[in-house]
């Protein structure tokens, strides 16, 4: 088993491609990530598409749909759905079913998370921390929405919160991070499960070069 965190595409291997691009999805599927992070919104003809920004009054042509995505990523990589607005999880669920391998949904919203837990308590869950702000109880604002995974900012993660989610034993994800150094220091820490990149080729690298014990 390679040691170290799993390796999760930011929007797709968003470094070299336009994220959530139908390129970018294909690149990082490539390079061999571990997993698909990618930001899901309904159109106001309510399709679910892959974007990041809110969606304007003008066309949505050229989005990659939900759909396209779990057809392309299945049986080769996992997927990091964020749900980027709430009130439509029922159908966000209708459209991962069958789930595929791996899934995990996430959100900056508590209560979109609360809704996916309602509708199918197997789905796994992850509250993302935004930085520049006080957690005080990272993993009591989880515990809120039923998410078991907390995704911290990279400048939330110190020795406090590591700390508590390796005792715990608790999924700490980490976005976005991009420098060698930092990723590097971050592929050695035992707390550390996922790191979420836009570079997943480099984490990858950084990864296969941890030395395997015995």
């Amino acid at each position: 088993m390679t040691p170290g965190p799993l390796v999760c595409a930011h929007r797709g291997a968003s470094a070299y491609h336009p994220d959530n691009s139908r390129a970018a999805f294909a690149a990082a599927i490539q390079i061999g990530a571990d997993i698909i992070e990618t930001d899901l919104r309904r159109s106001r003809d309510g399709r679910l598409v892959l974007a990041h920004d809110p969606l304007g009054a003008g066309t949505t042509e050229g989005l990659v749909e939900l759909a396209e995505l779990v057809e392309l990523t299945a049986g080769r990589v996992a997927l990091d759905v964020e749900l980027k607005e709430a009130g439509y999880e029922d159908e966000v669920l209708a459209a991962l079913d069958p789930r595929p391998a791996g899934l995990i949904v996430t959100s900056f919203l508590p209560r979109a998370l609360a809704a996916v837990r309602a509708l199918d308590p197997s789905v796994a869950t992850g509250l993302i921390l935004r930085p520049g702000r006080r957690h005080a109880d990272p993993l009591a604002r989880a515990d809120g929405c039923g998410a078991r995974a907390v995704v911290a900012h990279a400048s939330l993660v110190g020795d406090g919160l590591c700390r508590r989610t390796l005792v715990a034993g608790r999924p700490l994800w980490v976005w976005t991070v991009n420098d060698p150094v930092r990723l590097a220091a971050l592929m050695l820490d035992r707390a550390v499960t996922h790191v979420i990149t836009d570079v997943p080729d480099v984490a990858i690298a950084l990864r296969d070069a941890i030395p395997t014990s015995g």
